[in-house]
């Protein structure tokens, strides 16, 4: 049963000749009914269109959040590998120098064997020393012939390898006076000298040479050091 409907212009409307309230709505009905149907369904694509959104909305957050944490666990790898780098070229710099400090020329007892087997006769070495990357050798030549000793002296030690080719040179010349005869010998003067000083820088020899040259001076220590350190896979 259809509810009345109240028209307070319907006496007005009969004047003007105008078709009641009721049949107008009659009429209209189907274009009343087509526009709430239109209404109703942009109303549901209004909410079907923000729930997508919001939807996507929290999608996109979700992703964002994976994004974010991956970025702050690769960042942290990241440091992790870099400390890990550095604790690594740390222990390999120490490694080196621990090597090198095992290997070095400087405190071998092959270095003064090297010094006997290649100083020639009457000259006498007062002092050997390391500066820096340097041998620095003093000591005197006795007469006759002191400037040529010194100068067989100089080319013996480049000829040595373990320093370097043509690097010995001479720092220092001095002649020292033939001195008085001592008292209750024989009267003579002794024979004038001359003292020099020089200096070669140490050579870097490969392990595998180091070795053999070791085992050419009879350093029997040396050499089982480098053949442990090449055995530990130290040195190739």
């Amino acid at each position: 049963m259809t509810a009345p409907i109240l028209d307070l212009l319907r006496e007005r409307r009969k004047e003007l000749g105008q078709e009641s309230l009721v049949t107008a709505l009659v009429d209209r009905r189907p274009l009343l009914l087509r526009s709430a149907l239109i209404g109703v369904v942009a109303l549901g694509a209004a909410v079907g269109g923000t729930a997508l959104v919001f939807f996507r909305y929290q999608y996109v957050k979700f992703q964002t959040a994976q994004l974010t944490r991956f970025e702050a666990e690769s960042t942290q790898m990241q440091a992790e590998m870099a400390a890990s780098r550095a604790k690594l070229n740390q222990l390999t710099a120490t490694n080196r120098s621990l090597t090198e400090g095992l290997t070095t020329l400087r405190t071998s007892s092959a270095l003064l064997a090297e010094l006997q087997l290649r100083t020639p006769e009457r000259i006498q070495l007062q002092s050997a020393a390391v500066q820096g990357q340097n041998l620095v050798l003093k000591g005197q030549a006795l007469d006759p012939e002191a400037f040529a000793r010194i100068n067989v002296l100089q080319l013996e030690l480049s000829r040595s390898p373990l320093l370097k080719p043509k690097g010995v040179t001479l720092v220092k010349l001095e002649r020292i006076p033939a001195a008085a005869a001592v008292p209750g010998k024989t009267g003579q003067m002794a024979p004038a000298a001359v003292r020099f000083e020089l200096s070669g820088p140490f050579a870097t020899l490969p392990p595998a040479r180091q070795l053999v040259v070791m085992q050419q001076l009879g350093s029997e220590g040396m050499v089982r050091r480098l053949q442990l350190l090449q055995a530990e896979g130290l040195i190739p």
